[in-house]
C-alpha cells in the first residue's frame, strides 16, 4: 500500500525527465539592439575660427559663415600689425553698427550688449587663444576692434552662426588706411639703407675718378 501523495519510482522518474526537457527548451532573451547614434556620453559640438589683425585697420578674414550653433568655438586671434587691436563679437543679433558711432557710443553698445567673445593682442606676433559658446539658434552678428578710432577707420566684419550672411553685408574697404605693418616697415628701412649705400658708393667712385684727373693741390 502506497503512502498518500507518494508516486511509484517509475512515475517519479518520468516526471523528472519531463521537467528537464521543458526547462531546457527555454532560451534566455537577448538584449534589445541600440538605436544608431544614441550612444551615451556623446561629445558636444565644437568649431574653430582663426582671424588676424592686419595693417590698414582690417581683419583677415573679415567674414565667417555657417559657424556651428550651440557649440564651443575656439578662437585664435593673431596680430600682424605694429598696433594693439581687439576682436569683439557684438551680442546684438542682426544689427549693423553705424559707421559714425563714436568711441563712447561703441562702448555704450557693448555695455548694453556684452560681447559674445572679446580678445586683445598687443602688437606684431602676439596671439590670443580662447573659446566661447555660440548662440543656440541661427543668426548673424558684427565684430569690431574697439581700440579708440579703429572701428571708425573700418576695422569690423561679420560672423553668421548656422547660416550664410545676407548678401548685402559687405565689410569695409581698407585700402589706403592705417599705418604700415612691421613687415612693411622693415622693408622700407632696408630700402632706405640700400639707397644710402648706393649714394655713398657713387660719391666714392666720383672722388676716385677726380683723383686721376686733377692735380693733388686741387683735390679737396
Amino acid at each position: 500500500m502506497l503512502a498518500r501523495g507518494a508516486l511509484p519510482g517509475a512515475t517519479a522518474l518520468a516526471v523528472g525527465i519531463l521537467l528537464v526537457l521543458v526547462c531546457g527548451s527555454i532560451v534566455p532573451s537577448s538584449p534589445l539592439p541600440r538605436a544608431s547614434g544614441a550612444s551615451a556620453g556623446t561629445d558636444a559640438p565644437t568649431g574653430s575660427i582663426s582671424v588676424t589683425a592686419v595693417k590698414n585697420y582690417g581683419y583677415q578674414p573679415d567674414v565667417f559663415q555657417q559657424v556651428p550653433t550651440n557649440a564651443t568655438i575656439t578662437v585664435t586671434f593673431h596680430d600682424d600689425d605694429v598696433l594693439q587691436h581687439s576682436f569683439n563679437i557684438s551680442s546684438r543679433e542682426g544689427f549693423v553698427i553705424p559707421d559714425n558711432y563714436s568711441a563712447a557710443q561703441l562702448n555704450q553698445l557693448f555695455a548694453q550688449y556684452p560681447p559674445l567673445y572679446a580678445a586683445t593682442v598687443n602688437g606684431y606676433g602676439d596671439t590670443s587663444v580662447g573659446a566661447f559658446t555660440s548662440p543656440s539658434s541661427p543668426g548673424w552678428y558684427e565684430f569690431v576692434c574697439n581700440v579708440t578710432g579703429h572701428f571708425q577707420l573700418g576695422m569690423y566684419g561679420f560672423i553668421a552662426f548656422g547660416e550664410d550672411l545676407p548678401s548685402n553685408l559687405t565689410p569695409s574697404n581698407h585700402s589706403g588706411l592705417g599705418g604700415p605693418s612691421l613687415g612693411s616697415g622693415i622693408i622700407a628701412v632696408a630700402g632706405g639703407v640700400l639707397i644710402l649705400a648706393v649714394v655713398v658708393a657713387l660719391l666714392i667712385w666720383r672722388r676716385r675718378r677726380l683723383a686721376y684727373r686733377l692735380p693733388p693741390e686741387q683735390l679737396g
